[in-house]
């Protein structure tokens, strides 16, 4: 076989990193809107393969194409993305890091409260082109430099994270790229460099390399071809796999003894239900409404129903014929729902009135707002309603009304605990500047929503003190049920009547039009009531989770008071949110894959997968065994730095050969006998190749398990070290 120059080889390698780089970001595609970020980065990529290609040419140092990449990446971003405005830096500045730190803080900050597919701002593309420059330099320091190809498959996975914790749909072109890249990179890399031992003995690895490639390019391609083939043979749709565990259809049910100290685990994925909304969508679906809490537990009330059993009567009962002046007439839509995997008592309805036409027997509490059934929901049901969309407006909201319904005050009891005045005066500091009930509402759902105020974590911090509202106040970290518990309680401080409402996000819109919600759209959020509208939902948690806020409850809509009914976050022609934030769910069996933490939250996982192949890598590395193309050299300093622990020392001025003679005396003397004829041909062999590396024009590659073994045969001689040189006549 002709041999092949090392640079060339190298550059082979680096060029499928980088192969390997870009098609992992088209992944990135379902999380960020497609636009220039995409081709700026893969350029950026491309240029720095090509940088780490020609260093590795020159040298065989492996550690210098990472130490220039560095240093080339760090001078490229500082100028492209730290610049003073307006110009052009190529040499940074003392400014440069203050500007590009900034820079950072609003990329991580634009993520944080934006929903995907995000537009990528300035801001937010540094992060992308800067993250896929990282990947690209470990990739590289993995697969080449430390010879560990295997492992960089790992860090590749980095720019996998955001799409899979944001349960995106993934790019097959980013799928097959990337893959093909990645086993390529392990055939090259698997064949021992032609006239080495490894190649003599093992045979030709244009051979193997060749083998490899065949091999997962046949499995790729049968796994591609057979699996739409074998979807449509008959009978296959009635094929199951075996069920583990007790996971069943129709188990999910939402819990109503909510914790505000319980961290969110994962939910689960299952369908429960889907609909269809005709001629607007409805947003969200209530199960049911909370109105007892003490302080940490939602619960329960026992209070006797106020039941009505007639299918004609508009929930909840209002004359909508004489809405209120300003308002305009109410948008009709007809919804259609289908229980999937849903186990309730009550029927998922909108926040809205509407009449519902369900079979069974089913009932209303009008105080509560939820339809009852006798039973549970079963997979298969079907129900529609009427709905009746009503045009809340700023002025109706604003409109002083003292109609309030009897017994109202129990919507404005408040926990008394150690930090109840604490939790009423920030409420009051909050809305200082507002004037009624209406603008203190929306300046208590605007602190909530800042993300200089508040962060989504499915993580709860140890309790404190005795006031969960409190805690969550002071940590400022949490999800729906302690944003939208906070919202309840300060309002309820402000003596505007507040209630914990409990259900279902819109879900996300299939290819056939209809509405697929699962367990992960579950949500909570605080309703106020006001008098003549009655109860008014308001959304606290981050849009990030929840996405836009209710047009009543957005102070920018309120510019233009034509009657727009309230979008659907995922609807058609609307960027669509992430997976919702999720709730605590009554049967732990449906509990299931995946939990959507949020962009930002993808962001932090590449960065612990990169420090995870960091600290195994520094590991393997520490114990000799990343050994490369310039694996003589590491070989060569890792036995010297064992051996000076033993007092077995040279200079940088003696040759190999020198030291194979200083090394084989010291041992003789130690050891009291002649050195095993096995060691020293490896230390020979050893020394050879030292050589070889340093001086020969074209080196011959070594197989890093014979150099691992040479290394080893040497160390080991002085296990059979008899006495010390001071016993030694």
């Amino acid at each position: 076989m002709i041999p092949v120059p090392r640079g060339v080889r190298a550059g082979a390698a680096s060029a499928l990193c980088a192969l390997a780089v870009c098609a992992s970001l088209l992944s990135l595609t379902g999380p960020v809107a497609p636009g220039r970020w995409l081709a700026l980065a893969a350029l950026a990529v491309v240029a720095l393969a090509a940088v780490l290609a020609g260093v590795r040419a020159v040298t065989t140092a492996w550690w210098a194409p990472t130490l220039v990449g560095f240093f080339a990446v760090a001078l490229g971003v500082l100028a492209a993305y730290a610049s003073p405005p307006g110009r052009f830096q190529l040499v940074p500045s003392s400014g440069s890091l203050a500007r590009l730190g900034d820079t950072i803080r609003a990329g991580l900050e634009y993520a944080d409260v934006s929903r995907p597919p995000v537009d990528a701002n300035r801001s937010l593309e540094l992060l992308i082109v800067g993250g896929a420059l990282l990947v690209l330099l470990v990739t590289d320091l993995v697969a080449l430099g430390l010879a560990a190809p295997a492992w960089s498959g790992l860090v590749l996975l980095a720019l996998w994270l955001p799409g899979i914790t944001l349960d995106r749909a993934g790019n097959g072109w980013a799928f097959a790229g990337a893959s093909l890249a990645y086993l390529l990179l392990l055939a090259l890399t698997a064949a021992p460099p032609p006239g080495s031992r490894g190649a003599r003995r093992r045979g030709d690895g244009g051979r193997r390399a060749g083998l490899a490639v065949a091999g997962a390019a046949t499995v790729s391609v049968a796994a591609i071809m057979l699996g739409p083939v074998a979807g449509v043979v008959p009978g296959w749709a009635s094929v199951h796999l075996p069920a583990f565990g007790a996971i069943t259809t129709g188990s999910l049910q939402l819990a109503q003894d909510l914790n505000l100290r319980e961290s969110l685990g994962a939910r689960s994925s299952e369908v429960v239900l889907t609909y269809r909304a005709d001629p607007v969508t409805v947003g969200p679906l209530r199960v049911f409404t909370l109105r007892d809490f003490d302080g940490e537990h939602w619960s329960r009330d026992s209070r006797s129903r106020n039941i009505a059993a007639d299918a004609g009567v508009l929930w909840p009962a209002r004359d909508l014929l004489n809405h209120p002046p300003g308002e305009a007439a109410p948008t009709s839509s007809t919804v259609v729902v289908t229980v999937k995997g849903l186990r309730e008592e009550r029927l998922p309805v909108p926040v809205m009135p509407r009449t519902v036409d369900a079979s069974g027997r089913w009932s209303y509490d009008a105080e509560r707002d939820e339809v009852n059934r006798v039973g549970v929901t079963r997979p298969g049901l079907v129900y529609s309603m009427q709905v009746k969309l009503l045009d809340l407006t700023a002025a109706g909201l604003r409109a002083p009304g003292t109609g309030y319904p009897p017994d109202m005050d129990q919507y404005l009891a408040v926990p008394q605990t150690s930090h109840t005045n604490e939790v009423a005066a920030t409420a009051a500091e909050v809305t200082s500047n507002a004037a009624g009930p209406y603008e203190k509402a929306l300046a208590l759902q605007t602190y909530f929503r800042s993300a200089q105020n508040f962060t989504y974590n499915t993580e709860v911090p140890p309790a404190r003190t005795d006031d969960a509202v409190w805690d969550f106040l002071g940590g400022r970290t949490g999800y729906c049920v302690q944003f939208a518990t906070a919202m309840t309680m300060m309002a309820r401080t402000l003596d505007i009547p507040a209630r914990l409402g409990v259900g279902f996000l819109p879900g996300s819109l299939d290819q056939t039009g209809a509405h697929v919600v699962t367990g992960r759209d579950s949500h909570a959020w605080p309703e106020l009531y006001f008098p003549g509208p009655g109860w008014v939902r308001f959304e606290p948690t981050p849009a990030i989770q929840s996405g836009a806020v209710p047009r009543w409850a957005d102070p920018a809509a309120q510019i233009n008071p034509a009657a727009v009914p309230e979008a659907n976050p995922r609807g058609p022609g609307v960027a669509p949110t992430a997976a919702p934030t999720e709730l605590p769910q009554a049967d732990p069996a449906s509990a299931a894959r995946r939990q959507d933490n949020g962009l930002r939250n993808g962001l932090v996982a590449t960065g612990a997968v990169l420090l995870l192949v960091g600290a195994g890598l520094l590991l393997r590395w520490r114990r000799g065994t990343a050994m490369g193309e310039s694996t003589p050299e590491i070989a060569w300093a890792h036995l010297r730095k064992q051996l000076a622990k033993a007092g077995i020392t040279w200079t940088d001025a003696r040759t190999p050969r020198q030291v194979v003679a200083i090394v084989t005396a010291e041992l003789e003397l130690r050891t009291g006998a002649a050195m095993r004829a096995e060691v020293a041909v490896a230390l020979r062999e050893l020394a050879l190749a030292v050589q070889d590396a340093r001086y020969a024009q074209n080196p011959r590659g070594r197989a890093h398990g014979d150099l691992e073994r040479q290394v080893a045969l040497v160390l080991g001689e002085l296990t059979r070290q008899a006495r010390s040189p001071a016993e030694v006549t």
